[in-house]
């Protein structure tokens, strides 16, 4: 009786711990909270499903160093195969990328956005048949020839995404079995994993974010007219910074309002600028949409 009690104590712990590594961060499931609606460009496309890859795999890792000393053997084969369908779901993630950045480098800008990927790995239907070939033929029908050799692996990326989701529709199924099963057995409800879920959204991550964080996703950022142009290009150039105002007119959106002296590192000019930046909430963080000079 006390080896069931303690099986049952530290089957209780890893299950806690499981649930609680399972939903840390940002995972997959970020690509359908509310966000910005407007269309990022493709770097930040990319940079969310990096963000959700490492999400991903970090979760991986921290599962698979929880101890599994008399922890139920069905809760340790179901938290196993999870781990495999988390580390695929990066997997196809990360071809998903890769496709984008191929596509960048023929029809710029990318039609393969993370809404789409989204529709891909939550929702099916006949008409998703070869969805991702379909997206870049519309788009590029004057580079067919060059697309032609993106066919291959843009139908392969679908077939591994469909796969993964329908593993990931098993699990969630599974999760039921082996709740009753543990709560037959120990005697006590083992809560699903939604209820582990905080979601995390434009409203409480980041929210104001600091000047240097802003003065960096400044950099690249133009300005001006096409003939009268300045361009951040170095925080090295910022001799003053101030932000003047900060308004929230939604959860997924932040508009700032600043002042900066800045010096050019090549030409010694210098210039006075207020800006209006708008940053826009896109699945794991705050991305600067637009900059525009103010009067």
């Amino acid at each position: 009786m006390a080896g069931d009690d303690v099986k049952g104590g530290r089957t209780w712990d890893y299950w806690n711990s499981f649930n609680q590594h399972a939903v840390d961060g940002f995972g997959v499931e970020a690509l359908g909270t509310p966000a910005w609606k407007g269309k990022p460009d493709d770097n930040i496309n990319c940079t969310v499903l990096e963000d959700i890859i490492a999400g991903e795999r970090a979760r991986a890792r921290a599962i698979t160093r929880l101890s599994v000393l008399d922890v139920d053997p069905d809760l340790g084969a179901y938290a196993s195969d999870f781990v495999k369908s988390r580390l695929e779901l990066a997997n196809v993630l990360t071809d998903y990328e890769n496709l984008v950045k191929k596509q960048m480098a023929i029809t710029s800008p990318s039609v393969l956005g993370v809404g789409l990927l989204f529709n891909l790995l939550n929702h099916s239907d006949d008409h998703q048949a070869g969805l991702l070939w379909r997206s870049l033929l519309d788009e590029g029908r004057q580079t067919a020839e060059n697309l032609n050799n993106l066919q291959q692996p843009a139908m392969a990326c679908q077939a591994r995404a469909l796969a993964a989701r329908e593993l990931t529709t098993i699990l969630a199924a599974r999760e039921i079995i082996v709740r009753v099963k543990l709560s037959e057995r120990y005697g006590r409800e083992f809560p699903p994993m939604q209820t582990y879920v905080r979601t995390t959204t434009g409203k409480d991550s980041e929210r104001v974010l600091s000047d240097r964080r802003i003065m960096q996703n400044m950099l690249g950022k133009s300005i001006g007219s096409p003939f009268n142009t300045w361009t951040f290009e170095s925080m090295k150039e910022f001799h003053s910074f101030k932000v003047i105002s900060v308004k929230y007119p939604t959860n997924v959106r932040t508009e700032y309002e600043v002042e900066t002296q800045v010096r050019g590192l090549h030409t010694g000019q210098q210039h006075f600028f207020k800006l209006h930046l708008t940053y826009g909430w896109i699945c794991t963080r705050w991305f600067l949409v637009g900059i525009q000079e103010t009067n």
